[in-house]
């Protein structure tokens, strides 16, 4: 006998069901599963990348799920066709919604609200539940070809694991809401506190004295009938960053005495750099959970950076391993926010291989039972039923790579191996050689590697109209596109970095806004004499945001008319320094809360200087044209124009040269990065983690452990150099 949906009952008042109402349960159920894998996929890729659709889709897929879901599922109730496959498809939507390693949220405050998503995961359940029973007692007449109940036995294991699956993720959000972190962190607070206290020798070279730690946090928990505090105690089950580079195994020891490759030397430095990352993400979550760094003042911590991070390694430039280290570092920060790889990393990292690989296999058992039950009645239908197992066993393999070769799954491993001595013999010679190889997995870069660029003078009077439209349209849902035009992104260059970088070494920690950079290059006292006493604010609020757009204006000038940039070091210079500019202006216009002047400040100056430029510019169309009539200004409608054309005039006929102009610029936007970075406002980083992150964010945690928290004025006052 074929197998095909039993016969409906003859239409009554009793039960008005038609073929045309299982087709839009079908339909229903292949645009849920469809969504959930953009969002399984999506979700994976959202942090490395600002692209507002790829959000868009993401939120409005997890917002849309639960009731899209909810609804289908209560839908088959009441029908009668393919009521057979109708309990595989509840279950594998059920398993759908709450199976995601790599998304539990979107938002930072999705996270405070654990509790709701608690409570639609046991609606669901209960659905599906419902569902399996009520068809389970049903006498519907099976036949010996069409009687379903070979479907039980996969079904119900993959329900029970989908269980398991759903409270992972209601239990990941759990762990990291604000009560719960809190206590979690403290853990990391108290231990630093301790252990830096009398401080030790050290040396950032070979990490000597440099107790962070890597893992080993769970078992530091104090009795409450024991006196002595855990982290007194000296058996302790930890590993530290000290321990990792200690370590003499093959994996992690590098001799150069030895002819070992420079493949495996960078390769053991990379990994020792992740167990690193992995420890100053410990270290920096207590900054989001209010907690005080207590090794900020020691000499450990800022010579970690200046003399280790920010020296190199020998493998790769100072400025590449610093950033490369913060930027592992970050994506663990994101992971405990936004993923349940810590919860699987914490209660148990091996066994976390475990739930992907049974509902694979499950998924493959129950996709041969359909298909030979099917061959064997006599038809080679492909239903939506397999399409679903498939897509399901997709994603569960999909999963299973990313948590493999994600840093969470290769710190356990090599915690593992540092604290196994066995592992590190001739004995685990086999072992050993499974490591290296799980540990050459390559996974995705954490981060997009891009600087938003926003240039106020070509940006002008491209309004984004749709935006609007849409904001107006939800009464409000969709935020208002407040600023004229939109910001493009450029690849963040080595040279970027390497001025970032080399403007910290030269400030040694102790940052200013600008006016070093303008000494260095012999340029301060000209400028001062001629133009920065005179376009000097008025006030102290706002200075930060009058800096920024005096200076931006005024180089996008220097670089529309300066015609004798042609050599290569120069036009690397402007490419920074116009680069850096843009990024300030694109934090400026579209996230105001990661620069030091508050947004209700910030927003007003920004608005007043859109207005002046539109204004006097709104009737050219050409960026030359705006350049060369602003470059000749010097009226007093618009202050900010005023000064900002001014400074520009100054530098392109005071400063001669376009070596040393470009010097000069490039310099200073180096300084003013790092001026503007440090921030007390540590959740407003956290949230820009899920949108793809910013560039300063990076700069804020590589100062955070150089101890630099504060920003320190020198002896010029700020709104002198604007």
């Amino acid at each position: 006998m074929d197998w095909a949906p039993s016969p409906p009952p003859q239409e009554s008042s009793d039960c008005p069901v038609s073929k045309d109402y299982t087709d839009t349960v079908e339909s229903l159920v292949i645009l849920a599963v469809v969504g959930m894998f953009l969002l399984h996929v999506l979700g994976s890729l959202r942090r490395r990348s600002s692209n507002g659709a790829l959000h868009l889709v993401v939120m409005g897929v997890d917002t849309m799920s639960y009731p899209l879901v909810g609804y289908t599922i209560a839908k088959m109730d009441s029908s009668y066709w393919y009521i057979d496959d109708f309990v595989v498809w509840a279950v594998f939507l059920l398993l759908l919604l709450g199976s995601t390693d790599c998304l539990t949220a979107c938002r930072l405050s999705d996270i405070e609200n654990w509790k709701s998503t608690y409570v639609k995961h046991l609606f669901k359940a209960f659905l599906v539940v419902w569902i399996v029973v009520h068809i389970a007692h049903m006498d519907r007449g099976y036949g010996p070809d069409n009687d379903p109940r070979y479907l039980w036995a996969p079904v119900l294991v993959i329900l029970f694991f989908g269980f398991i699956k759903s409270y992972v993720r209601i239990a990941s959000m759990r762990t990291v809401s604000k009560s719960n972190l809190c206590k979690n962190v403290k853990v990391i607070a108290d231990y630093m506190k301790y252990k830096d206290n009398p401080p030790v020798s050290f040396d950032p070279v070979t990490m000597q004295g440099y107790r962070y730690l890597v893992a080993g946090e769970k078992h530091c928990v104090s009795k409450p009938s024991e006196s002595t505090p855990w982290y007194k105690k000296e058996d302790l089950k930890i590993t530290t960053v000290e321990e990792i580079w200690r370590c003499t195994g093959n994996l992690l020891r590098h001799d150069a005495t030895a002819n070992d490759s420079p493949e495996k030397a960078k390769r053991v430095q990379s990994l020792k750099d992740l167990c690193l990352s992995m420890a100053l993400s410990k270290m920096l979550n207590r900054r989001f959970a209010g907690f005080e760094l207590s090794e900020a003042e020691l000499d450990k911590t800022h010579d970690l950076v200046f003399r280790g991070l920010l020296i190199g390694n020998g493998h790769q430039q100072p400025h590449e391993r610093a950033f490369s280290v913060i930027e592992e570092e970050l994506g663990f920060v994101h992971d405990l926010y936004y993923t349940r790889y810590y919860y699987l990393y914490q209660k148990g990292r091996f066994y976390a291989l475990g739930l992907p690989i049974i509902m694979f296999g499950l998924c493959s058992w129950l996709t041969y039972l359909l298909v030979k039950h099917r061959k064997e009645s006599g038809t080679s239908l492909l239903s939506v039923t397999i399409f679903i197992t498939a897509v399901l066993a997709f994603l569960e393999a999909y999963q299973l790579h990313l948590y493999v070769a994600s840093g969470w799954f290769k710190v356990a491993l090599i915690q593992c191996y540092v604290s196994t001595p066995c592992l590190q013999t001739s004995a685990g010679g086999c072992l050993e050689m499974v490591i290296g190889l799980l540990l050459r997995i390559k996974a995705f870069r954490p981060w997009k590697n891009k600087l938003g660029q926003y240039c106020l003078l070509r940006e002008l009077g491209r309004s984004s109209r749709h935006r609007n439209f849409v904001h107006h349209f939800t009464r409000g849902l969709m935020d208002k596109a407040r600023r004229k035009g939109s910001n493009t992104s450029v690849k963040l260059s080595g040279a970027v970095k390497q001025a970032i970088v080399a403007s910290l070494l030269g400030s040694n920690g102790d940052l200013s806004d600008g006016v070093r950079s303008l000494r260095n290059n012999g340029v301060h006292a000209q400028l001062s004499r001629v133009v920065l006493d005179e376009i000097a604010c008025a006030c102290d609020d706002g200075a930060v945001t009058h800096t920024i757009l005096v200076w931006h204006i005024a180089t996008t000038l220097c670089q529309q008319l300066d015609e004798q940039a042609k050599d290569m070091d120069t036009v690397a210079r402007l490419a920074t320094a116009s680069t850096l500019s843009q990024y300030c202006m694109h934090l400026l216009a579209f996230a105001p809360n990661l620069l030091p002047d508050h947004s209700s400040v910030s927003e007003p100056i920004l608005d007043e200087a859109i207005n002046e430029v539109d204004e006097l510019l709104k009737k050219h169309k050409k960026l030359d044209d705006r350049c060369r009539i602003l470059m000749d200004y010097s009226g007093n409608d618009a202050p900010l124009l005023t000064r900002a054309a001014k400074l520009a005039r100054h530098l392109m006929n005071d400063i001669q040269g376009s070596t040393l102009r470009w010097k000069v610029l490039s310099d200073f936007w180096a300084e003013m990065m790092l001026y503007v970075s440090p921030s007390d406002d540590a959740r407003s980083h956290l949230e820009v983690l899920a949108k793809g992150g910013e560039f300063i964010t990076h700069i804020w945690a590589l100062l955070t452990h150089a101890g630099v928290l504060k920003r320190n004025r020198g002896p010029t006052p700020p709104q002198a150099i604007v």
